[in-house]
């Protein structure tokens, strides 16, 4: 079975477009609880990403290869080094939406 084929995948890249869509749905003037609730939201998907990403890293699968070559070749567009993307990249991202989360809990 090709990797974007199993049912795993199929339904994680659903949830990570619900997710997306959920996020920019929600806009940008929020509420603090509001802004709270779109960074879990944004948690969730990196979570998924981060999942995601582990599993490209892993598979065998050509198309799967290309999609993490896409993602790092992203990433130098964004001024990152490629091989800066990995599985700490995930972890320092959901710490940064974290301390935000607190920041905003603080501010209440």
């Amino acid at each position: 079975m090709k990797f974007f084929e199993s049912d795993v995948v199929q339904d994680e890249l659903k949830r990570m477009q619900a997710l997306y869509v959920d996020i920019n749905r929600m806009g940008i003037i929020l509420t603090v609880d509001q802004k709270v609730q779109q960074l879990v939201k944004l948690l969730e998907l990196i979570d998924i990403q981060q999942t995601m990403f582990m599993r490209v890293t892993l598979s065998e699968d050509d198309q799967a290869k290309r999609i993490l070559e896409q993602v790092r070749q992203a990433a130098s567009l964004l001024g990152m080094k490629p091989e800066h993307v990995n599985p700490q990249f995930y972890e320092n991202l959901k710490d940064q939406v974290n301390k935000m989360i607190k920041d905003l809990e603080q501010s209440k």
